[in-house]
């Protein structure tokens, strides 16, 4: 079944751009940041026609400008790291500033103070500037910035946890409903609208350590160029950049069991505790390939987990097996019955012996407990077998990224994220040993987005932004399963009480669900006198897809229907036997009642399953 989605939010439409004029109030892509530069005397007086060079200290990539009129200008469409800015006027000392932080979705205002002098006297400015307060936006967030990344601990190097982190979060974000939640990874719409009723926070592709250089988390007053209008919660992930200098990792996460308990069930079946070994391992570099122009990053890492865990069934006693079933009268005492008898000798054409087939499926099953353990149970009439099911798990996590800078107008970037796990035998056979062993299945997923990024300079104060990108998104469930429904029925015993089937012959069906989304945006910012204008279009397109095994095969569910001769045998007038004993031991008033609940009893606890 495919479903198509697609959203439009935004249009080119002067009406908006003055909805959106606002003084020095801009709101960056998820990806991206601004610098807000004001220039001012030592008086506080405005100073005009100032010269700005702005220039990223990882790849000398330059911008120049003129401030506005009344003394400001905003950088926009920054890539994150830190930048120095240099202010220069006639009639002023030049002032540097060596170290300026742009951090994803926010804007570092800048008050440069000149003084008056040379422009050949030097004012530098060592400290690093940071966005303390967001002052030109009315956005409300938080950043996760590189420092928090490497410093904090973190389980399994997948980010998204600090997303948990900010102001307002108790379980939803400032009290939103889990649906109005969204995340990107470099402006790509990070997961699919489908089933986000438990939360979109956790993006398809596995935000890494290192892989991800900043996450930010916006919990309202997005802008209009973020979220694609599906949520007012944002969760953005800028990965990792190349730079003029190379620069490499490489690690080792290991866990294993030595140190874990083993668990109260499993020490009472006699069973050994889990197996848990985990390795997490990679490694990542990333430089130049053309200095000052074209810069690379790359990484590759997998997490390796030869687990188990424990599978359980449940399994007819010996007794049971052969027709003798246990129950509990209604005098409170403990009986037993042959079934087949009782059928036989109500009527000579019934069997008197279990049913050849089911015979052998009970043969097999009894040879599979020689693989488990075998427990008793509340139940008289069936004991739980448990074993230890091996299940792998391997994850695989490349990334890729491209950054390139023809000219001073035009920058680029390409990456690419990906996140696999295999999991080939994650769903257990109905019982353990080689008879069952082509009823194991697995699952495994494949997620990755790709986006493009191109930002254009027409002037100083127009400026374009350019994106596109691709989320693929695909789950294979069982997608080993041997395809045993096409040559054997699945079979059901009809037994009350028992949550798993017991004959051995329930087998395991392909499921696949796939929902690509490809999204594409442009935005123009302009700056015209004291304002920040920025306009443009956006626009998403969603396919769900998922596929089920056909249907139609062989599905028997064992019982005794309306019809069946052997019904008979366990009415009123069928047991005539029991009722007798029934009125020896109940004499009295009610003793009929008591009788025909004994045998309803008698018949619930399985009769219907061992006659044909």
């Amino acid at each position: 079944m495919k479903i198509l989605r697609i959203g439009v939010t935004g249009f080119l439409c002067w009406l908006a751009v003055f909805a959106l004029s606002t003084e020095r109030a801009f709101a960056q892509a998820g990806s991206q940041g601004a610098i807000v530069v004001t220039i001012t005397d030592t008086s506080g007086g405005v100073v005009a026609d100032a010269t700005l060079t702005l220039v990223a200290q990882q790849t000398n990539d330059m911008r120049t400008a003129k401030a506005e009129h009344n003394g400001t200008y905003t950088f926009v469409n920054l890539p994150i790291g830190t930048y120095s800015l240099t202010v220069e006027a006639g009639g002023y000392a030049r002032k540097i500033y060596d170290s300026i932080l742009v951090q994803a979705s926010q804007s570092t205002a800048v008050a440069a103070t000149l003084a008056v002098g040379s422009t050949n006297d030097t004012v530098r400015v060592s400290g690093e500037t940071t966005p303390v307060l967001e002052t030109s936006s009315n956005e409300i967030g938080t950043v996760v910035d590189i420092k928090q990344i490497e410093d904090l601990p973190l389980n399994g190097r997948d980010l998204t946890a600090f997303s948990t982190l900010v102001a307002g979060y108790n379980g939803t974000y400032n009290g939103l409903p889990s649906t109005d939640q969204g995340s990107n990874i470099d402006g790509v719409m990070g997961n699919s609208a489908r089933m986000k009723f438990t939360g979109n926070i956790q993006p398809a592709v596995s935000p890494r350590l290192e892989d991800i250089e900043q996450m930010t988390i916006q919990t309202d007053q997005l802008s209009l160029n973020s979220g694609f209008g599906q949520s007012s919660t944002q969760v953005n992930f800028v990965s990792r950049s190349g730079s003029n200098q190379f620069h490499g990792r490489a690690y080792e996460d290991f866990r294993n069991s030595g140190l874990n308990a083993n668990s109260w069930t499993n020490d009472a079946n006699g069973l050994r505790k889990n197996k848990l070994i985990m390795n997490d391992f990679g490694g990542s570099i990333g430089g130049p390939i053309l200095h000052d122009k074209l810069f690379f990053f790359g990484t590759f890492a997998m997490r390796k987990i030869p687990g188990s865990f424990t599978a359980t069934n449940d399994i007819f006693t010996s007794d049971a097996q052969s027709g003798v079933f246990t129950y509990a009268g209604t005098d409170g005492q403990t009986h037993t019955a042959n079934v087949l008898q009782i059928a036989h000798q109500y009527n000579a054409n019934l069997p008197n012996t279990v049913n050849a087939e089911i015979a052998s499926d009970f043969a097999t099953i009894n040879t599979a407990t020689k693989s488990g353990a075998v427990t008793a149970t509340s139940n008289p009439n069936f004991d739980q077998i448990a074993w230890l099911q091996n299940s792998p798990t391997t994850y695989y996590y490349p990334a890729a990224r491209l950054d390139f800078n023809p000219t001073q107008r035009a920058r680029m970037y390409l990456s690419w994220l990906m996140t696999e796990q295999e999991q080939p035998a994650v769903t257990p056979a109905d019982f353990p040993g080689s008879d069952f062993a082509n009823q194991i299945a697995g699952n495994k997923s494949k997620n990755f987005t790709a986006s493009y990024g191109f930002d254009f300079t027409f002037s100083p104060r127009l400026i374009n932004q350019f994106k596109a990108g691709f989320l693929y998104d695909a789950t294979f469930y069982a997608y080993n399963a041997a395809p045993l429904y096409t040559k054997q029925p699945t079979v059901g015993w009809n037994y009350p009480g028992v949550n798993t089937p017991m004959s051995g012959q329930a087998y395991n069906l392909p499921v696949s669900t796939y929902y690509p989304i490809f999204n594409v945006s442009d935005s123009m910012t302009w700056q015209r006198g004291r304002h920040t204008i920025q306009y443009g279009v956006s626009w998403y397109r969603e396919q769900d897809h998922y596929w089920n095994a056909p249907s139609g095969f062989n599905n028997y569910s064992l019982g005794l229907a309306a019809g069946d001769p052997a019904l008979n045998a366990f009415t009123n007038g069928g047991v005539q036997s029991l009722s007798a004993r029934c009125q020896q031991r109940q004499p009295g008033r009610g003793s009929a009642a008591l009788c025909r609940a004994d045998r309803k009893d008698l018949l619930r606890h399985g009769l219907r399953h061992v006659q044909h």
